[in-house]
């Protein structure tokens, strides 16, 4: 009697740190395990995520062809990694014929445009009416809003998010990292509200600062956050200091190159639900970083 063959999953893009990570990977185990989402983590402590088509490429996923999506995966499932795939649980992941997904978009081209006093309205409006009620966003539109926060985490976010977007106003990057590090892993989530907040931050900076300063600033962030925050979001903090976001901020700062409200109203409104409060918390960083231009 043979043995059932095992499923094959066919990858259809990689970003260049996913590539990384299966070529450098020795061993590794599974950090969460969701419905279209799973992500890993090797012993260097860097995360790859198997990322449903639907969910589209970030800087450090590898994605799959539209279909099935392993199922029924355990934070101890067996995990065999080579450089063109891996074998998770019973599925065989390859990713030998994935195209290279660059997730630096073109921030020459969104950093070009003088105005952005249109999105900026657009995007505060969306926040206020839009943000769940424990999102960061809240005190970046209205920072005397009553929020139903714990009173540790207001205080916390009431001191440091305004340090934050005045730093970077005045290019400084020791009191930006001063104000990183009080919202490093601050507040609710799978990656904390604070960080997500900064991560957003740094796309406003190399949305609206020369390259170098963007560089400086996000990586002074990142430096002061990353030990204070878990595995997951060092990851996307590592990832933004570079400049790389995932595919939907790829589209949102397209309708801003392009000047196209609806697409940005759109867009917008289709990250704003990701995750607990995470796609809130990143426009509002965003959004508090052009505001301080």
């Amino acid at each position: 009697m043979s043995t059932p063959a095992s499923p094959r999953l066919r990858a259809v893009s990689i970003a260049p740190r996913a590539k990384a990570w299966l070529a450098v990977t020795e061993q590794a185990y599974v950090l969460h395990a969701f419905e279209r989402a799973i992500n890993l983590v090797n012993q260097e402590g860097d995360v790859l995520t198997i990322a449903d088509a639907a969910l589209g490429n970030g800087p450090f996923t590898l994605l799959l062809e539209e279909g099935n999506f392993p199922t029924d995966i355990e934070i101890t499932a067996k995990l065999l990694v080579f450089e063109n795939g891996l074998w998770l649980g019973d599925w065989l992941i390859d990713a030998e014929e994935a195209q290279l997904w660059q997730p630096a978009p073109d921030w020459a081209a969104v950093r070009a445009q003088p105005d952005l006093t249109w999105a900026a309205d657009a995007l505060s409006e969306l926040l206020r009416e839009h943000a769940i009620a424990e999102s960061l966003a809240h005190l970046v539109v209205d920072p005397l809003a009553p929020t139903p926060l714990p009173a540790r985490i207001q205080q916390a976010a009431e001191q440091h998010i305004p340090l934050l977007f005045s730093a970077i106003a005045q290019r400084d990057a020791a009191r930006a990292a001063a104000a990183a590090k009080g919202l490093a892993g601050l507040g609710p989530g799978l990656t904390p509200a604070g960080d997500d907040l900064l991560l957003g931050a740094m796309f406003g900076c190399w949305t609206r600062l020369s390259e170098g300063a963007a560089t400086e600033l996000s990586s002074a962030m990142a430096a002061a956050a990353i030990p204070r925050t878990h595995q997951l979001s060092a990851a996307w903090l590592a990832a933004g200091a570079a400049g790389e976001a995932p595919q939907l901020w790829h589209a949102l700062l397209a309708a801003l190159t392009e000047k196209d409200a609806v697409a940005w109203g759109d867009v917008a409104m289709r990250i704003l639900p990701t995750g607990h409060s995470s796609g809130a918390d990143a426009l509002a960083g965003f959004l508090g970083v052009v505001l301080a231009k």
